[in-house]
């Protein structure tokens, strides 16, 4: 994957080399950042290495403008150490895009929280191994741009080639070490497969140097010629495949790394010559059939290795993982392992239950977390297909790990809160003592409000009282996001003294009931009915405990002020809805949208046969890419549709180019709104009032409720001249009740 190893002494040389792959606007901004770098970095080592500091820059640039992640990345690793020596560093590089600065910015925050010494792994194995796997995803969640952790990725490489052997031993290994356990296995999930294997067999040479030496001498060929030697062997087979007529496959292969050899031999207790898997080849064809065919070429071709065929296509592993393993005498009879699998196999391999980092890290089996790492690998892979910078201007944003955060004590040991967590969420974590005396806190050595919401990377101290417990006004202002915390709140409560909830829940009732004006002004019966209380007094308790928050109280009494309110129109239950929405889409002939014959180019020709995805429904506006479908013309998505990208991963050439044409601006299209709220009496007439005041035709409506959450999908019929979504978006904020709107 990256290949640039050798050193830049000349810029000239380096920009020439750039200038093949980039416009010459974007040279032309590399010399800006290079000269920027030339004031900051003169006389300066990459520490703890001897290698110049510029030099280690441009190095680094080179490998990432091979990665193919724009040359906003390539900017940012030019410029990523100016933080470190210049104080108003934002400053000084204002001159360039803002996602320049966002990379520096996220690079400098995960290398200001890298070093594994500053963690607190615990007293087990077990313990150490929880912290690693959280640290890793604190330096995932640490970023805005996910570029930032594939830039750090390259940078900790060229740190490990060039460590000086001769230097600090303790610090070589702390080193080796933290690129072990955090990045080698970062580098795994992310798809940077040769990154990795780099940075596990250089670490392994500092980590258990003897063992590495051994190895070393009993792999009686270099590196390169191993992987020689793999390229011969792909060639040879996809020509025999060739000729018996397959024409689509992929055959990968790799040499097998030091440290992986190192740890087969330690696990198996197998010596060197047990091992038949130190070269091995992937082929990857379209149908299971195909599958041993290729099996079969590969056994004439070659003599197999007695017990070494494995059919697990036929015989799938636990977790369905499918494939064919087969060891065979290659060329020069050196063995050879050969795994033979289907492109699906090779997805759910890949993407599944059977992942690859889990089998091979024993990771922990968080489907949620997996599902956000496929999505990452996912956008590597696209990165190459999509061939317009703007196709992929905001696809590598990091919000996928917007739903927690990942904080740290005093002595460094991680701590996950959900996102919005507060002081008093992080010492509730610590322990529920710690929660019940909390009484201040410090964020990076600063006195901050218990109602702080907390950042990713933050170091946390918790001020606490020798004797004492929470405050049932933390619940009630909404200071407490964890529900560990608020069950620890609720149970310290209801331990005490009924007198005492009574005043301060009576106090918040008559505070909320002044709120609401005199001539609307629910009675205090009604509420206590309203809320299933038995009096006002037992109501009030219950206020006081945190058993009702005043959002439920205020909830109550919005309920019965509407109730009171003479309604406009009858008001429809969802399934009522639905029906009459039913009728109406058989009166629109199935819903289908009004969208004119030319408002599609396929390959820039108008009059093709095109049809609207309806797994992604584009609109104009969207980015679109064309799929040919089997008699009904060409499916039109929107990019990054989950659809289209499993149908091209596994017919690529039937994807095709399509744009909008000038009849799309006077056709309509149908959209989805996805809504989600808190269910309440109403929601679904103030959302349909607002939809029918947007001229908006609602055709369809899917509803989900759980958990006093409702979650609506309304399809509508819009225009095709560009439809303002967000002016929409935000007038249906505005409703009450709502969280989140996006479309589907």
């Amino acid at each position: 994957m990256v290949t640039v190893k050798s050193s830049f002494h000349d810029v000239a040389s380096w920009l020439d080399l750039q200038s093949q792959a980039f416009s010459a606007t974007e040279v032309a901004t590399f010399e800006k950042a290079i000269k920027i770098a030339e004031v900051y970095y003169q006389g300066k080592k990459f520490e703890p290495t001897d290698v110049s500091l510029l030099n280690n820059a441009l190095t680094c640039a080179a490998m990432v403008a091979e990665l193919h992640l724009y040359a906003d990345a390539v900017v940012a690793t030019l410029l990523c150490d100016i933080p470190k020596h210049c104080n108003n560093w934002v400053d000084e590089l204002s001159g360039f895009d803002k996602t320049v600065i966002e990379l520096v910015d996220g690079i400098n925050r995960v290398h200001q929280i890298r070093k594994i010494g500053e963690f607190d792994l615990g007293v087990n194995e077990e313990e150490k191994k929880d912290q690693v796997e959280v640290i890793r995803k604190m330096l995932l969640a640490m970023v805005s741009d996910i570029r930032a952790v594939l830039i750090v990725l390259v940078r900790r490489g060229e740190l490990m080639l060039h460590l000086n052997k001769d230097g600090d031993l303790e610090l070589n290994h702390k080193i080796a070490l933290e690129t072990m356990e955090i990045f080698a296995p970062l580098a795994n999930r992310l798809g940077m497969w040769q990154i990795k294997w780099e940075l596990e067999d250089l670490s392994f040479k500092y980590l258990h140097h003897d063992e590495y030496k051994r190895i070393a001498k009993l792999l009686d060929e270099k590196r390169q010629e191993r992987l020689d030697y793999i390229e011969h062997l792909k060639e040879y087979l996809s020509g025999q495949m060739e000729e018996s007529g397959i024409t689509h496959y992929q055959v990968s292969g790799r040499a097998k790394h030091i440290y992986s050899i190192w740890k087969k031999m330690k696990k198996k207790n197998y010596d060197f010559s047990g091992l038949y898997d130190i070269r091995a080849v992937r082929i990857l064809v379209p149908e299971i059939r195909d599958c041993y065919t290729v099996l079969g070429i590969v056994h004439t071709k070659y003599s197999p290795v007695p017990g070494e065929f494995d059919d697990y296509i036929s015989n799938p592993k636990p977790n369905n993982y499918q494939s064919l393993h087969t060891c065979v005498l290659g060329p020069n009879n050196k063995t050879v392992e050969v795994q033979i699998r289907t492109f699906a196999m090779h997805d759910h391999a890949e993407y599944g239950v059977a992942a690859h980092w889990r089998y091979k890290e024993g990771g922990e089996n968080n489907p949620k977390f997996e599902e956000k790492i496929a999505w990452i690998r996912q956008i590597l892979d696209w990165r190459d297909e999509l061939t317009e910078h703007k196709d992929l201007t905001d696809i590598f944003k990091n919000e996928i790990f917007s739903d927690s955060i990942y904080v740290m004590t005093p002595t460094g040991k991680v701590i996950t809160l959900p996102s919005g967590a507060t002081p008093i969420d992080f010492a509730y974590a610590v322990h529920s003592s710690v929660g019940d005396r909390c009484r201040g806190a410090k964020v990076d050595g600063h006195i901050v409000p218990l109602s702080t919401a907390l950042q990713n990377g933050q170091r946390i101290e918790v001020i606490t009282i020798k004797e004492g417990g929470p405050s049932i006004n933390w619940l009630h202002e909404g200071w407490v996001k964890s529900s560990k915390a608020i069950g620890h709140i609720r149970r310290y409560i209801r331990n005490q003294h009924n007198e005492d909830f009574f005043e301060s829940g009576r106090e918040v009732f008559e505070r909320e009931l002044s709120k609401v004006p005199a001539s609307i002004r629910p009675k205090p019966e009604d509420i206590v009915q309203k809320l299933n209380h038995t009096n006002e007094r037992d109501l009030q308790i219950s206020i006081g405990k945190g058993d009702l928050l005043p959002i439920d109280l205020r909830a109550a009494m919005d309920a019965l002020i509407q109730e009171a309110t003479p309604q406009p129109r009858e008001e429809l239950t969802a399934a009522e809805f639905e029906k009459k929405l039913q009728e109406k889409q058989e009166k629109a002939q199935n819903n289908k949208n009004k969208v004119k014959p030319d408002s599609i180019l396929v390959d820039g020709v108008s009059g093709i046969v095109t049809h609207m995805a309806k797994c992604c429904k584009p609109i104009p506006g969207d980015n679109i890419v064309g799929f040919i479908t089997q008699g009904n013309g060409v499916a039109v998505h929107r990019i990054g549709c989950n659809e289209f990208n499993n149908q091209a991963k596994n017919h690529p050439h039937k994807m095709v180019k399509v744009e909008w044409g000038a009849a799309a601006k006077t056709s309509t299209f149908n959209a989805d709104v996805e809504i989600v709220a808190n269910d309440r009496h109403g929601l679904l007439r103030d959302l349909t009032d607002l939809f029918a005041m947007e001229k908006l035709n609602i055709f369809g409506l899917r509803t989900v409720c759980r958990n006093n959450k409702a979650i609506m999908t309304f399809t509508v019929n819009v225009s095709g001249n560009e439809f303002n979504f967000n002016n929409l978006f935000s007038k249906l904020f505005n409703i009450e009740g709502v969280t989140d709107v996006d479309r589907k």
